[in-house]
């Protein structure tokens, strides 16, 4: 008998000695459902990992505090936010993007920094009060921007209240023109400065 023959023979003993076709297709059918029921068992529990890994992601993300806490920092962030917008605000039409004045007029220009210089302080005392409660990286970003201001405010000086401001503009074009760069580095920081503080209230989570 050759090798083929002897595996056949073999095959059939099996079936035989099984209980015939029917037991061999009930095996099947049973190793079949063992098997689904296996992949199903580990596709849940790889679905409850993943769930579980998210969870613990948010709760480790969250900040939890109590409702007063919650209700000052609210406040403290709404008052920063407010006084910093003012300030942007006034500071950056001394060098506004969209138009280059170069007329001289200094009861105008002396209005402009007079009312930045106002809200400018308010911004920075509202600064100043509120560092100790705040995190340290809020607290640096909050600075470059009042920073930026300052040398603002400084230009604008220069360019225009001084008696010789004409003049010092053409000897200093390339800083006359960095004043007005400035005012989009301003607000693109504050931009960035508000998503920060966006970021940090959406992580507070109160505990009642």
């Amino acid at each position: 008998m050759n090798i083929p023959d002897q595996i056949i023979s073999i095959a059939v003993s099996c079936i035989i000695s099984a209980g015939g076709v029917g037991a061999i297709i009930i095996c099947v059918v049973k190793f079949t459902v063992s098997s689904m029921a296996d992949a199903l068992s580990k596709k849940y529990e790889l679905k409850l990992n993943k769930e579980l890994e998210c969870y613990k992601k948010s709760v480790e993300h969250k900040i939890y505090i109590s409702r007063t806490r919650f209700d000052t920092e609210f406040e403290l962030y709404r008052k920063l936010s407010k006084s910093f917008t003012n300030m942007v605000k006034e500071v950056s039409q001394l060098f506004p993007g969209f138009t280059k004045d170069t007329r001289d007029d200094y009861e105008k220009y002396k209005n402009q920094y007079d009312k930045a210089v106002e809200v400018f302080i308010e911004a920075q005392d509202e600064l100043y009060a509120s560092a100790p409660f705040i995190s340290e990286q809020m607290y640096t970003a909050f600075m470059e921007i009042k920073g930026l201001c300052k040398l603002q405010l400084s230009d604008f000086e220069d360019f225009r209240l001084r008696s010789d401001a004409e003049s010092y503009r053409k000897e200093c074009i390339i800083e006359f023109k960095d004043a007005y760069k400035r005012t989009h580095e301003i607000n693109k920081r504050f931009d960035e400065l508000i998503m920060l503080m966006r970021d940090y209230i959406s992580r507070l989570d109160v505990i009642e």
